[in-house]
Formats: C-alpha cells, structure tokens, sequence
C-alpha cells in the first residue's frame, strides 16, 4: 500500500489524536496501536509523529515513546522508509535512529544519519538545530563512518557541534581523541565554553596533556580556574 493509500483520512484522524499533548494518555496509546494495526507506510509514518513533542509528565511521555519505539521495530523491514523519510524532515530522531538500528543494524542506522546529516548542512532557516540533533545521535555509534564524520566535525563553525563531536571522539580513547582536544584548547580563538566543557572531561578522564605543557604555560590559553597540572593532567587551580 503506498504512502498514500488506502485509509489516509482515518490516519489523519489518529496523528491528529495523537500528536495532541492534552489528550489523555491512553487515548493516545490506542492510536499508536491503531496505527500499527493498519500497517501502512502512512501509518508507520503516523506512529513517527509520536516523536515531535514532549508532555508535561516526562514519565508519561517516555513511556508511549517507548511504546512507539516497539511498534516500529514490531513493524521490521517495513518500517524503513518510512523512518528514513521522517529523519530527513525532523529533529527528534533519536528513537527512530534506534528502531532502525534495532531493525536493519548500524550499517543503516549511520548511513541514514550521515545521508541527513550532509543534507542538513546544504538547508536555511532550521539547519542548526537538525544538524545538533544529528551529531548529538551520531555519537551512539562505535563505527569507522562516524570517527571520520566527528574528526571533520571538530572544526565546525557551532560551537554546540564542536562540543558534541569532541565529546563523541573522546570515545574512542588517547590516541584518537587527544591531539585534537588538545589543538582546540591552545587555539586563542576557541571560546571559553568549548574549552571549559572539553577541560571537565579531560579531569574526568585523567588523561596527561605534558607533552603541550610548555605551550600552555607560555600562552596561558586556559580559561580560569583550570590549568595543566605538573603531571601533565588537567587540573582546577584552588
């Protein structure tokens, strides 16, 4: 049946319901189990909308994202594009990344996200926050694709990127990561947030930065209180 087959009035009706916070919570669990039942690519699209909006009670709302969640996964391969059409138009694809990790493996899932991603950085108006939301997901994913994606990702002009793809790279352990937190913590020009957020995690990770102690002595490019401890560790001066 296509996208737009068969019963799309009766599935305009149940997105409707469910896409509506103030409606109660099990009418909008019946339209997520109606919808699943009509098994359409209009339908599954349907129960991706589920994922446009929060409620107030946020035990509530992860709770028929969950539920969503598993009704697409129930749904397989069949769910596919579906989930690739919404993840090209949306921000909130963490739960649909998941079911389509879940379904077809993470080969898919970090083909769809680097596909949207690219597309993300060509568009005006709600890039930003579609390509945040990208990296911020793509961090979930151990794969060659990604490393090489957060290595370009370092460098790119918002900060919140810079701070998601460092976050992600620190992942991948000393010898991948920190050379590049290195050069963005003696570049003059980076700002404080970057560095402060990258500085925290370094503490955390108790990894030495000794041997560019001497620059960051000489240049004092660390935003107070932090500095670069005798033994090379980074360290909150008291």
């Amino acid at each position: 049946m296509g996208f737009f087959g068969f019963g799309g009035n009766k599935v305009d009706r149940y997105v409707k319901k469910l896409t509506n916070a103030y409606v109660q919570t099990h009418e909008r669990i019946r339209m997520i189990e109606l919808l699943a039942e009509m098994a359409t690519d209009e339908s599954i699209y349907g129960i991706l909308k589920r994922f446009t909006f929060r409620t107030e009670a946020s035990i509530v709302d992860e709770d028929e994202k969950e539920l969503a969640y598993k009704y697409l996964v129930r749904a397989g391969a069949s769910a596919v594009l579906p989930i690739e059409r919404f993840v090209d138009s949306h921000d909130a694809v963490y739960w649909p990344i998941k079911a389509l990790h879940e379904i077809a493996g993470i080969d898919a899932a970090v083909d769809l996200l680097l596909k949207a991603l690219d597309r993300s950085e060509e568009r005006l108006g709600r890039v930003n926050e579609q390509k945040t939301q990208l990296v911020s997901n793509l961090r979930d994913f151990n794969h060659p694709r990604v490393l090489e994606r957060l290595q370009t990702l370092v460098n790119d002009v918002d900060e919140d990127v810079r701070i998601m793809a460092m976050d992600g790279l620190l992942t991948y352990g000393e010898d991948v990561a920190l050379q590049p937190a290195a050069r963005l913590l003696l570049d003059s020009e980076e700002s404080a947030k970057v560095k402060m957020v990258l500085l925290e995690q370094l503490i955390e990770l108790g990894w030495s930065l000794s041997t560019w102690r001497e620059q960051f002595e000489e240049q004092d490019l660390l935003p107070y209180p932090y500095r670069v401890g005798a033994n090379g560790c980074c360290e909150r001066a008291s």
